[in-house]
């Protein structure tokens, strides 16, 4: 196939099909009709589909891309690359700007495919006996919640603040 271009692939692949489907009609090949008959229907019917315009300007080959999209984390682990490995963009992030493009849920629950071992991650430990805190007038470790209209302010440690997931909180306490 030597010079062709994919826009011809994508039409000599389809149209073969029905070639060979009325071949195999002439010929009195039944059993063949029933791989090239489907194949033709699914072609025809990504050309008429107005929802992926992958699958309506490459009729039947189209959805190789989606098949190889589906298997393509297998593929990846045992061949590639991790889903935190690739550039400019890894996979996780792909995914995520995929999933809000498409207006789906972009959360990833638990654990962490990045390496908290490698020497260049940063993380707080907690230790049995810390050092002792110098204390320097301009350095504080609390964080006011509440300003001077609330009645009950609250000066909290900035340490004691965590992370929480939206999901695992009451309504009541999101809005305040």
């Amino acid at each position: 196939m030597t010079g062709m271009s994919i826009r011809e692939i994508r039409t000599h692949v389809y149209f073969g099909l029905i070639v060979v489907s009325g071949l195999l009609l002439v010929l009195g090949w039944w059993w063949g009709l029933l791989l090239t008959l489907p194949l033709v229907g699914l072609g025809t019917w990504d050309l008429m589909q107005t929802r992926h315009s992958l699958l309506r300007n490459y009729p039947v080959i189209g959805h190789l891309r989606f098949l190889l999209e589906e298997i393509g984390p297998e593929l990846r682990q045992y061949i590639v690359e991790s889903n935190t490995e690739g550039e400019p963009f890894n996979r996780d992030t792909r995914s995520l700007l995929y999933q809000r493009a498409k207006n789906v849920v972009d959360k990833k629950p638990f654990g962490t495919e990045v390496d908290v071992y490698a020497e260049t991650y940063a993380w707080l430990a907690h230790s049995m006996m810390p050092k002792p805190v110098v204390k320097n007038a301009s350095q504080t470790f609390r964080v006011d919640i509440g300003g001077p209209d609330c009645a009950h302010p609250y000066s909290s440690s900035v340490l004691n603040i965590s992370a929480m997931s939206f999901g695992s909180l009451s309504p009541n306490a999101i809005l305040a």
